[in-house]
């Protein structure tokens, strides 16, 4: 009885070392390269390292998408994304804010500060050539005998508005401060005419703001591109009542 005590024991401190040993082992090294497989199969736009995360700007099927992953691997969230001149910005299913640019990750939680996070690594987007790059191109403006303060500011987006179900999907954004200038305001949304497919419905919305609060947008549907669409449009704007 005692030898099979002790055989037992014996086993049993065995398989506690063996445990300990493979609890001791360090975690795998990541296996995929972010910094130039990170969009999977669609065209990287962008790449960034920050202290904590990898961020990926890829150029989907039909708007850009931001993939941000945690620095291990484990954590992974994608989401439509805009350009506005060098920031890039996001926001994920569960409210999560990103915005990122050459040097500074910002992440903005619901009810917190947002928190920064240094890039400590950029690799610029690709330039897209001339016979790639189109332009919906026009005007802001509104009816009412109303002057805008220097401070507001305007918004025009051309988006993906196919499916009735779903939100539209942003492709090409610009703001611009009115600086004391009045209606009408000239755009120029830039896209990529590869993302545009011909049987779906695209849109420009504007909208302006002063001091944060949202005091004209389009009522009327502006359509653009395909379907025997135009490129360059007028949109009125209303007053947010």
């Amino acid at each position: 009885m005692r030898s099979l005590i002790k055989t037992s024991l014996l086993a049993l401190a065995g398989v506690i070392a063996t445990v300990s040993v493979v609890g001791a082992q360090k975690p795998l090294p990541l296996l995929l390269d972010f910094e130039n497989h990170g969009c999977g199969r669609f065209p990287q736009e962008a790449y960034y390292r920050t202290q904590f995360h990898f961020v990926n700007i890829c150029r989907g099927e039909a708007n850009l998408q931001m993939v941000v992953t945690d620095n291990d691997g484990l954590g992974r969230e994608r989401m439509a994304a805009v350009k506005q001149g060098n920031t890039y910005r996001g926001t994920s299913q569960m409210g999560v804010g990103y915005a990122i640019t050459p040097t500074t990750f910002t992440i903005q939680f619901k009810g917190q500060p947002p928190s920064q996070e240094k890039v400590e690594k950029y690799v610029p987007s690709a330039t897209v050539p001339p016979s790639q790059s189109a332009a919906v191109t026009g005007t802001v403006t509104y009816l009412q005998r109303i002057a805008l303060p220097p401070t507001a500011v305007i918004e025009v987006k051309l988006q993906d508005v196919s499916r009735a179900d779903a939100p539209a999907i942003t492709i090409s954004e610009v703001r611009m401060v009115s600086g004391g200038k009045q209606v009408p305001f000239p755009f120029t949304l830039t896209y990529n005419p590869n993302q545009i497919k011909p049987n779906y419905t695209y849109a420009v919305q504007a909208r302006i703001l002063v001091d944060g609060q949202l005091r004209f947008i389009n009522t009327s549907r502006y359509a653009v591109i395909t379907q025997g669409n135009p490129s360059t449009v007028e949109v009125v704007v209303s007053p947010v009542r």
